[in-house]
């Protein structure tokens, strides 16, 4: 029997975006934008860590009424 173990990591993060815009007055107002909006994390810091047990859907046993 195998079992599936679900990780999950809580915290937070440090990041910036960057986006071309044609003008000050676009890019102040956000409104049409060059490029997609590209983010970069520079920084995470880690709170919590969890460790839980998928459950496995196959092993349960169902009743119909």
């Amino acid at each position: 029997m195998t079992e599936t173990v679900i990780k999950k990591v809580s915290g937070d993060a440090t990041y910036f975006t960057e986006q071309e815009f044609g003008s000050v007055e676009d890019a102040y107002a956000n409104r049409n934008p060059l490029t997609e909006a590209k983010a970069t994390v520079s920084d995470i810091r880690v709170n919590n860590t969890k460790y839980r047990l998928k459950k496995n859907e196959g092993n349960i046993h169902r009743t119909r009424y």
